[in-house]
């Protein structure tokens, strides 16, 4: 199950480009690894902007989506999973 937050984050990003932490609502969050990471082009009819997704795992277990829009650089918590 998953749940949609999509609400701005701080992330902390390696050497290698990848995000190693965030900061959400204040609380530090590690990131132990990434499972998956991809592009996606958003509705560009609409204006949307082009978005890197990272889905990790956090040093405390969690699993979550972190989005990146890629004109600005704003980065979001997108998605939970239980």
């Amino acid at each position: 199950m998953s749940r949609i937050i999509n609400r701005p984050v701080e992330v902390t990003i390696g050497p290698d480009g990848v995000p190693r932490a965030f900061r959400d609502r204040g609380r530090f969050v590690r990131i132990s690894h990434v499972l998956d990471h991809w592009l996606e082009t958003g509705r560009w009819w609409e204006q949307e902007p082009e978005r890197e997704t990272y889905r990790v795992v956090t040093a405390a277990g969690g699993v979550y989506e972190l989005t990146r829009e890629i004109p600005n650089g704003r980065w979001f918590l997108y998605k939970s999973y239980d």
